[in-house]
Order: structure tokens, then sequence, then C-alpha cells
């Protein structure tokens, strides 16, 4: 199985490889990097992308477990041994536990996964060969939830396309004084986009600032927006003034218009 995600999105692959169970690694060759995306009887068990190349030091380190430092350091003692003497060395010393290492692969899986579901092309191969070294930790994650989840989020922004056009207009908060910002459950995307609200601040202008996607950023605003706090600030048209005349040349027109109702009224 091969081909490119301009005529076979991943969404499908993901779907295809889950429903008929598939064991193998999918290799995907995209603008910023390769991918693999490793699966054992349709489950996901093992991802690399990019400079994340799936490895246990990597993956904790991105999680915030270890240092940069620490995770250099440790990756020259796996090359040595394997991830699992490694993952066992850090739990034997108490500097981490089963359970961290479990949640922080499974995490770094779910992030392939999501990232990978937005890429539109790149040349993709099937190798059903292919599985991870024996080395390497494996969590396996089932795929069809997470589908269903990346699905909902793709027809979300469909709607916020629709829903925000544009992003070259601005925000701003609504009236709801009795509401406290620091009692709000809010992310931390959410946090950094209500500081930028200004008059003079575009959507378009807050994206750049904060190194966001038209994708990520819609998705912020969209949240804000159900939870009441920001709304988009239009440009609001001033009445136009009109003279006498005008005012009397509408009321002729309008009079006209019933006239002429009333005598297609009467003639049928």
């Amino acid at each position: 199985m091969k081909g490119n995600l301009r005529d076979f999105s991943p969404t499908q692959l993901l779907s295809l490889v889950s429903l008929t169970k598939k064991t193998g690694s999918l290799l995907v060759n995209y603008k910023e990097g390769d991918a693999t995306l490793s699966f054992r009887d349709g489950k996901l068990v093992y991802s690399a992308m990019g400079k994340a190349d799936g490895s246990l030091a990597s993956i904790l380190a991105r999680a915030g477990r270890i240092s940069e430092k620490q995770a250099g350091s440790l990756s020259q003692y796996a090359a040595k041994t394997s991830d699992k003497q490694l993952g066992l060395l850090l739990i034997q010393k108490g500097y981490i536990t089963q359970e961290d290492i479990v949640k922080s692969i499974k995490r770094h899986s779910l992030a392939s996964v999501n990232s990978f579901a937005n890429w539109k092309e790149g040349a993709f191969a099937f190798d059903p060969e292919k599985q991870p070294d024996e080395g390497r930790i494996t969590v396996p994650i089932d795929l069809e939830n997470v589908i269903i989840q990346i699905s909902r989020l793709q027809k979300k922004d469909s709607q916020l396309e629709e829903e925000i056009p544009s992003l070259d207009i601005a925000l701003k908060f609504t009236n709801r004084p009795n509401v406290k910002l620091s009692e709000l459950q809010l992310n931390k995307d959410e946090w950094r986009v209500l500081n930028y609200i200004k008059p003079d601040n575009t959507i378009r202008m807050i994206a750049n600032k904060l190194n966001m996607s038209d994708k990520q950023v819609r998705r912020v605003i969209g949240s804000l927006r159900e939870a009441g706090l920001v709304e988009l600030a239009h440009a609001r048209r001033r009445p136009e003034k009109l003279t006498e005349q005008d005012k009397e040349k509408k009321r002729s027109n309008v009079v006209r218009i019933i006239n002429r109702l009333q005598s297609i009224g009467a003639e049928s």
C-alpha cells in the first residue's frame, strides 16, 4: 500500500489500518521531516516524527520529565543498551515511575497522530514487515476513539472557518461584569490570546505574535466565544442620513409596492 496524502487522507489511512487490524509501519515523507507510525493488530504502538525520534529520552524531555541536557546523556546510554534498560534504570533509581513512562509515551503517540492527521500531502508507504526495534518501549493505543476525536476536530475546523471567515478583524471582550478571569479554567493558549485582545490587534496579528497557525488561533477563539468571553469586533456601519427629499421618495416607493400587491390580489 503506497500513495500520496493528496489522494488518500491521513484519517482514511488510520481508519484502514485500524479496521483491517494491520501490523507493520506507515512511512511518510513530509516536507518538514519523515514520520514513522508502527502498528500491531491495528493498534498504534510506536511513533517518530522529525526530531521527535520516539526514543524514551526524547519523549521524557518533551514531557518535561527530564532536561534536554539529561536527555542527551541518557540517549548515549540507551544507544549502548536499549530504551527498556534505560527505563528500568530510571525506575530503580526512583527518578520516574513506570506509570510516568507509559503516560509520557501515550501522550507522545497521540500528539504524533493528531499532528499527522493535519498533513495535506506527502508520499507514504505501508511496510508490513517493519516493526520498532526490540529495545523500544511500545504502548498499544486503540485508534477508534482517536479517529473519532480527530474527525470531530476537523469538522469543527470547517465550521470555525465559516464562523470566522476572516482573521483581519479584531476581538473584544463581552460585557460580563460578574465573570472573574482568575477563576476561569482556561488552557495556556487561551490565556495567551486573552492577553493580546486589544482594539488595534486583529486576529491575524495575535496569531503572528504567538506563532499560531490559522487553525490553532481559530480553535482558541472558538472556545473563548463558546465560553461567552469574547466576540468579533465587526465594524459597525454608521446609520445613513437621509434628506427629507430622500425620505419622501422612499415612502412613495413603499406606497407604490403596496398598491401593486393589492392590485395583484384583486385580479386573482
